[in-house]
């Protein structure tokens, strides 16, 4: 038998952050019922018994604390950001040291994403990278408390992939409550974005809420039911690079290669590119709009039954439908989505003793979604009478935008997970310990696509542009699969941990705590897919913490230290399914049109020869050292503020290596250094590419933060936090699957064979933001002079809330193409060309107005000093690093006003309006650049990331 291992021997120092309670506490989440978290939620704690009220925001992770309440009765009120319906419940602090948990769920109202359900274990990965890497970047937040019934991986970032939240129980509720809300955003209120031609097409949202709840046994049995139904409908504007007038025309000779062109050329639609001409828009650029229709439904039961004062049992039942027709401005761009979330949780909680509580659960969670490409694009070639599936078109400079919803695409999937969980806590002397664990299994059954209809690439090569090319029907490279694609995956989760609070003097707490959990390889139900590694058992996390307060004044200070696990995401093991013999992926570089798809021969699909796509033998889960330390205290005037350092050293981040790749034959003439002679170069000639996902980045994250906060006095409570950070890794984040289906795709491919990854791709994170400004605020407007009667009911009672962030822009790389004289002619694309001018490194393109006299590429032109060459050697690559730009920065301004009418009889009733604006001053927030050097729109940018001002109102009555 194996020893444990250095772990062993530190059970005795273990984990979770201690906090010194002034008084009694109340703290929770606030998470959407997709349980994703929700910031600056306002919560507002009044006590029934008196004149006290407290307001806070939750933190960027959904976290919110109200602190040092005396006994007594609390009602709690919970308002999204956004004027997300707010939810009442009634709270007993039954002690001055009492620490109630009380956790909350919100509908993500009518948010800017939008996107279908996804399971509350386990986040869109979709929505969080565009959110990290594309809108805005990370919400840094240290992590105050390590508990060690918390898996804690990526929330430094604010974005935790692995929480897990048992149903607690509640109070039996006393009395019924019920609510009715209301919310409107249509474009008649809103303003257009930078890049809008002519006014803002008509759109329309709408959503409406119905809950309510309360006894249906006096002090037994109590009900809570919610239904809430969201509709989107209207015009959707957007950029696009479309084919000028004269693009429009197939050009090459053979009739039948002309046809297939020309049917996809039809994908554009009618639209011609209709920017003013300007050396800072593409020629190509397109702004137009398409219609889209969204319909998501939500509902959710909950029963609160109690036995007795020491048996509690609570049953949730939740379910979502989303189903998306979704805008074309180019034919087949987004897929056609129909997805069911379901949830069925249970929980029951039994207290031993005064000191001693226990609880026992299960959850059965289940996602169901089905992404197609639309019928249109289905379509497309049947009717020009062309027998064969409707192929991706992938334009690698971005001369166009591509046709085509994704290479996987067509994608169906049912997830099933089962979770039993139980815990307990036990409290005696100076301690409380904690003893939990949970085992679920995990179905996946999963049809999904890896160029199942194929995928055109084109590429500036053979002479010619990438447009060129296009119309002369002359691909770099054919890229098809075939076989079997449907695969059913399963596999077993299991996590312990044991944790204690020690209370070592007055003024003093230590929490020490271990983790433990274990995933094990998954398993395809009829064994056609071997993920090719095994399961570790060595995932022992250790945490612990501090909180000092010193002479028991004011000033806290805290300290803490854990490891935590994240996972081998779905994506990333099911990766291994793309492999002979069940399935065949062909890679031809510079096919011939005619015989892909009009050679009866060639449509079999019987190749001998195909790629490898595999998992690394070695592949093992990823973690993080998570550490943080800080000072916290009261200042004068109702402030608080916190001074924090945090860092984080991650390992075993996946990305994706590609081996095989076409090398120089010894003795052999450049001229036969061409694209179609890459498969002719490659040292095994029985494969392809070999594509391989492995475990081998590393990130790491340092950050100092500093937090006022002044409490609710005179109507005024705010947040201030500023972070200084930098996030740097080796390709590879905490987000990333490394199978290249996540949008944004970052799979960490180092751009040679030939370099070793850390000479090649150790630069700035896709995440790094150094400078992080955030704001939020409520503000209870003051009234002028004596009101009374209605002049009192309107005009008093306005507030004013919002929150504010200023953020360095995202970086990103450039790159050229890969063929003779233009890249390394080794089969993969984005090479990376020499930088000449090294001044330019670490320049913000943050301008349409300048980005393209700082970023040009034109050997032609020698007015302008060249910034770059493509002079590299075959299977070489050139000296410029790795995300060593920066895109525009932000500057988002979201402002609400609103007001609550009360009106008291013989049961209250309370009227909310709320007016919300996102990004109130309408101030773009631009994308990054072209990036590829041989792109006629290099240097230029293209579209902006974020809408222009959206106004929305919204009503809710409570009774």
């Amino acid at each position: 038998m194996k020893p444990i291992g250095p772990m062993g021997w530190m059970l005795p120092i273990f984990l979770s952050l201690g906090c010194l309670a002034q008084g009694g506490e109340i703290r929770g989440w606030v998470l959407s019922t997709e349980g994703t978290p929700i910031p600056n939620a306002e919560i507002s704690a009044k006590k029934l018994e008196g004149q006290f009220r407290q307001v806070v925001l939750t933190q960027p992770d959904g976290r919110y604390e109200v602190k040092d309440l005396s006994e007594g009765v609390y009602s709690l009120t919970v308002t999204g950001p956004g004027g997300q319906q707010s939810v009442r419940r009634i709270v007993v602090v039954g002690t001055p040291t009492s620490l109630v948990r009380m956790d909350f769920r919100l509908p993500l109202f009518l948010t800017e994403d939008g996107g279908p359900p996804m399971l509350a274990y386990a986040p869109d990965l979709n929505l969080l990278r565009r959110r990290l890497m594309v809108e805005r970047g990370a919400d840094p937040q240290p992590i105050r408390e390590f508990l060690p019934e918390q898996n804690n991986f990526g929330a430094e970032f604010g974005s935790p992939l692995r929480e897990f939240h048992p149903l607690s129980s509640r109070p039996v509720a006393s009395q019924w409550r019920s609510s009715i809300s209301d919310a409107l955003q249509t474009s008649i209120l809103n303003a257009r974005s930078f890049f809008t031609v002519g006014p803002l097409p008509p759109a329309r949202v709408n959503q409406y809420d119905l809950s309510a709840s309360g006894p249906l046994a006096a002090d037994r049995l109590s009900v809570t039911a919610q239904f809430g139904r969201l509709w989107d409908s209207g015009e959707v504007n957007g950029n696009v690079q479309a084919p000028k007038l004269e693009e429009r025309t197939p050009l090459g000779d053979d009739p039948r290669p002309r046809a297939l062109i020309a049917t996809l050329l039809q994908a554009y639609g009618s639209g011609l590119p209709n920017f003013p001409s300007s050396p800072n828009i593409s020629e190509n650029q397109l702004n137009a709009s398409a219609p889209q229709k969204i319909d998501s439904k939500d509902g959710l039961l909950r029963l609160d039954f109690s036995f007795d004062q020491n048996n509690s049992l609570a049953f949730l039942y939740s379910i979502n439908d989303y189903a998306e027709d979704p805008f074309e401005l180019v034919i087949g761009q987004n897929p056609q989505i129909n997805a069911r979330n379901l949830a069925l949780h249970t929980s029951l909680i039994h207290n031993f003793s005064p000191n001693t509580v226990g609880r026992i659960g299960f959850h059965f969670d289940r996602l169901a979604a089905s992404l197609s490409p639309p019928e249109e694009f289905l379509n497309l070639l049947a009717s020009q009478g062309i027998a064969a599936a409707v192929p991706d078109v992938d334009f690698q400079a971005d001369s166009l935008d591509d046709i085509g919803p994704g290479t996987s695409f067509p994608h169906r999937q049912v997830q099933n997970r089962f979770q039993l969980y139980g815990d307990a806590t036990y409290r005696f002397g100076r301690h409380s310990l904690q003893i939990g664990g949970g085992a679920a299994r995990v179905q996946v059954n999963d049809l999904q696509s890896d160029h199942a209809r194929g995928t055109l690439v084109f590429a500036p090569d053979f002479g010619y542009s990438e447009i060129e090319n296009f119309l002369l029907g002359r691909p770099a490279l054919w890229i098809a699969s075939s076989g079997d694609l449907y695969r059913g995956f399963r596999n077993w989760e299991h996590f312990l941990y044991v944790g204690d609070q020690i209370q070592l003097t007055p003024s003093l707490n230590l929490s020490l705590g271990l983790r433990y959990e274990i995933a094990t390889a998954p398993v395809e139900v009829k064994g056609r897919t071997d993920v090719g590694y095994s399961t570790g058992f060595t995932n022992f996390a250790p945490r612990f913490g501090f909180a000092w307060n010193p002479a028991r004044g004011n000033m806290t200070i805290r300290g803490g230290y854990g490891i935590s696990y994240g996972t081998i995401f779905p994506a990333t093991y099911q990766f291994a399914r793309f492999n002979p013999p069940e399935v065949c992926v062909t890679e031809r570089p510079a096919p011939n049109l005619a015989s892909l798809f009009f050679s009866p021969a060639q449509l079999s699909g019987n190749q001998p020869r195909c790629a490898r796509r595999r998992l690394s033998a070695d592949l093992v889960t990823p973690y993080s050292h998570q550490y943080m330390l800080s000072m916290e205290g009261d200042l004068p005037g109702s402030f608080f503020l916190r001074l924090s350092y945090m860092g984080t050293r991650s390992f075993h981040l996946f990305t994706q290596n590609i081996s095989n790749r076409a090398q120089p034959l010894p003795g052999s003439p450049k001229d036969k250094l061409t694209t179609d002679t890459i498969n002719d170069r490659r040292p095994d000639p029985r494969y392809y590419s070999i594509a391989e996902i492995e475990s081998n980045s590393i990130a790491y994250y340092d950050a100092a933060q500093v937090s006022l906060q002044k409490r609710l006095s005179h109507g005024l409570t705010f947040r201030a936090t500023y972070t200084f950070s930098k996030n740097i890794d080796l390709g590879g984040d905490f987000t990333n699957t490394a199978s290249g289906v996540e949008k944004p795709p970052a799979i960490g491919i180092a751009s040679s064979e030939l370099t070793s990854r850390m000479e090649d791709l150790k630069g700035w994170s896709l995440l790094d933001t150094p400078h992080n400004l955030s704001l939020s605020y409520a503000y209870l407007l003051p009234s002028v002079g004596p009101l009374y009667g209605w002049k009192s009911l309107l005009l008093r009672g306005w507030e004013i809330s919002g929150t504010t962030v200023f953020q360095s822009g995202l970086p990103f790389s450039v790159h050229t193409a890969d063929g003779p004289g233009l890249g390394n002619v080794d089969g993969v694309m984005n090479d990376r060309p020499n930088v000449l001018n090294p001044s330019i490194l670490g320049k913000s393109l943050d301008d349409p107005d300048t980005a393209s006299s700082l970023l040009y590429y034109n050997p032609e032109d020698k007015t302008k000093p060249p910034l770059f060459d493509l002079n590299i050697l075959p299977g070489g690559r050139g000296n410029i690093g790795y995300n060593v730009f920066r895109k525009d920065g932000t500057n988002n301004w979201n402002v609400s006003i609103g007001k609550e009418l009360r009106f008291r009889g013989a049961r209250e009733i309370s009227v909310q309006f709320r007016v919300a604006f996102l990004n109130f001053f309408n101030h773009p927030q631009f994308d990054k650049p072209r990036a590829n050097l041989l792109s006629p729109s290099f240097g230029l940018i293209p579209d902006t990331t974020n809408r222009g001002r959206i106004a929305r109102l919204s009503v809710r009555v409570e009774f």
